[in-house]
């Protein structure tokens, strides 16, 4: 368990990055995070909102896969998982 916390670190570590461009579209509405791991652009987003969501889905779907591989479990408990200690818990 402890190897999947240090995941999940890295994970948020790299996330926190080039989280800016994430954090403006979500504190401006128009991404939201999704109980399922990923994020979903508004239906009025723009067309470089959505391209966002896209990549960050693409990056967060390689990484979900990498961590289950790691430790045994599937990429969509992993990304419920991340989904959890996104909302603080």
């Amino acid at each position: 368990m402890s190897r999947l916390i240090l995941c999940f670190v890295l994970l948020f570590s790299a996330t926190m990055i080039q989280a800016s461009p994430l954090d403006d579209a979500r504190t401006a509405g128009q991404i939201i995070e999704l109980p399922t791991g990923y994020v979903k652009a508004i239906d009025a987003s723009t067309a470089a909102t959505k391209a966002l969501a896209k990549d960050v889905n693409e990056r967060r779907a390689e990484a979900y896969e990498r961590i289950a591989k790691k430790n045994g479990l599937s990429a969509a408990q992993v990304a419920a998982e991340s989904y959890k200690k996104r909302l603080g818990g």
